[in-house]
């Protein structure tokens, strides 16, 4: 419950999985359907009538996430390539003794049908491949969490606040290095199982004060702050100290954030076209009103002079959409090198297709 203008609202929230969100609003008995997997096509279409559901009007991120692969946390592996945790779950490998662990039968955890958890496993992880049936399944995370942690043979999937005492183990995705789940790899959706996590509104329901007023402070800096309390990761900017391995950025802050695009698109994506507002709110700040900016193009990792340029320019167009935004700093637009995020090859690979934002102070 709740106030809106001196009036007591209530608002039920139900909690059953991405889809049942989008039938919600088809029949219209939910304003807003929260999701943590995008819309699938046929939503879409079944949406149409109340808006196009992959504008940005319509369709909100309003946090980052990440799916941790979970084990025992006596189990002493610490890093699984993207394929091998494929391969488990899909029952390829069924013992950990075949991933140079101790021997013993891998039992599986995993979400169930219903879940937008489930759904992006599936998306980033199977791809393609089935389930396996010896699988035990789970309405929640923090349940299929307890599980594994009673269990040194388990292994499982969850969001990034239900890993709890298990142990995350680091992915790679193809070349990629191995990374672990954290604020920083999951902010920059660098982490190979890191998700958006969306509201959707169909353009009425946006009409009512009580809704739009919400989605305005769901993506302020108040709102952001309950998101990053609940466990999720949050998308306020900050700038922190790393070892650039580009000896162009020595002494430079990295920022917690990535450009991306949308697929075979110079286009921003909807969260990047929100991240270059909050990226130019940043900037204009007191304290960063002197800054020099650095940003850095990547591409899909093959050599060619035309990758170069490919990578320049997506730097240069989020330095117009800055300059769009009334920043007058001084910003270079840089061609980063061949660093992979993902297997260029794999579903994944649009993740090398970014711009960090570096700054010195």
């Amino acid at each position: 419950d709740g106030t809106e203008h001196g009036i007591v609202v209530s608002v039920p929230v139900i909690a059953k999985g991405s889809s049942t969100g989008f039938k919600a609003l088809v029949s219209g008995s939910a304003d807003l359907g929260a999701s943590s997997r995008p819309i699938r096509e046929e939503e879409v279409m079944s949406l149409s009538a109340l808006g196009d559901m992959l504008s940005l009007e319509n369709e909100h991120i309003v946090a980052i996430d990440g799916l941790a692969i979970i084990v025992h946390r006596d189990n002493p592996l610490a890093q699984l390539p993207l394929q091998s945790v494929r391969d488990i779950f899909s029952g390829k490998l069924s013992n950990w003794s075949q991933l140079g662990g101790r021997d013993g039968v891998i039992k599986l955890h995993a979400r169930d049908d219903n879940s937008g958890t489930f759904d992006t496993f599936k998306r980033l992880v199977l791809s393609g491949a089935s389930l396996s049936r010896t699988s035990r399944r789970y309405e929640s995370n923090d349940d299929l969490t307890a599980a594994v942690n009673y269990d040194i043979n388990a292994v499982g999937f969850v969001a990034l606040p239900s890993i709890g005492s298990a142990k995350a183990l680091a992915v790679s995705d193809g070349v990629a290095l191995p990374l672990i789940p954290s604020e920083l790899t999951v902010a920059t959706e660098d982490y190979p199982l890191s998700r958006r996590l969306y509201f959707y509104t169909p353009a009425a329901a946006k009409r009512k004060p009580v809704v739009s007023d919400f989605l305005a402070f769901v993506h302020s800096n108040a709102g952001q702050s309950i998101v990053a309390r609940t466990g999720y990761v949050a998308q306020a900017l900050y700038a922190m100290s790393l070892d650039a391995a580009d000896g162009r950025l020595t002494g430079l802050l990295r920022l917690n954030l990535n450009i991306r695009f949308e697929d075979g698109s110079s286009a921003l994506d909807n969260k990047s076209k929100l991240d270059v507002q909050r990226l130019a709110a940043f900037l204009a700040a007191a304290e960063h009103r002197e800054s020099r900016i650095t940003l850095v193009g990547f591409s899909n990792p093959v050599t060619g002079a035309s990758q170069s340029s490919l990578s320049r320019l997506r730097a240069q167009n989020v330095r117009w959409a800055l300059r769009a935004e009334g920043i007058r700093h001084n910003i270079s637009a840089l061609a980063g090198s061949a660093v992979a995020v993902s297997d260029p090859d794999s579903p994944n690979g649009h993740r090398n297709r970014r711009v960090e934002v570096w700054i010195q102070q």
